[in-house]
């Protein structure tokens, strides 16, 4: 049972991907990413998401980069969540202290927001942020 709550979310963005319009392209930069980012929009009129994926640690090897995803949904013109997730890596810098910790040049990033509009006047909190990383063991890149 688990293992099937944690595969839904995975489940459904994948049947989101395959199901929906997609337009690519390359470009967008990021506070939490070094380097470019390659952007789909999914979904067309009405719903829809916004996915900028980040490859620069593979792009670049051995400086600065990142692998990753910021994903934002909006109904209209209102947003609805907003996702960032990944692992940034600020180079290898000096080899002998990358040598002797090579962990310490990576950090963990995660950015997570939900924003309901639709119950704003209920006196429902509508909203919830997080950005604290879901890892232990590792340092935190906040955005």
């Amino acid at each position: 049972m688990d293992t099937a709550v944690r595969l839904f979310p995975t489940l459904l963005f994948v049947l989101i991907i395959a199901t929906a319009p997609v337009t690519a392209a390359t470009g967008p930069t990021s506070p939490c990413f070094h380097g470019e980012g390659h952007q789909f929009d999914i979904g067309g009129e009405g719903a829809g998401i916004d996915l900028v994926v980040f490859l620069s640690m593979f792009e670049n090897l051995g400086g600065a980069g990142g692998f990753g995803m910021e994903a934002s949904g909006d109904i209209g013109n209102q947003s609805i969540i907003q996702l960032r997730a990944g692992v940034a890596f600020d180079g290898v810098g000096p080899v002998t202290d990358f040598l002797s910790n090579p962990f310490s040049r990576f950090s963990v990033v995660y950015d997570y927001s939900m924003n309901l509009p639709m119950f704003a006047d209920s006196g429902l909190d509508s909203s919830y942020n997080a950005d604290g990383s879901p890892v232990s063991g590792i340092r935190t890149k906040q955005c």
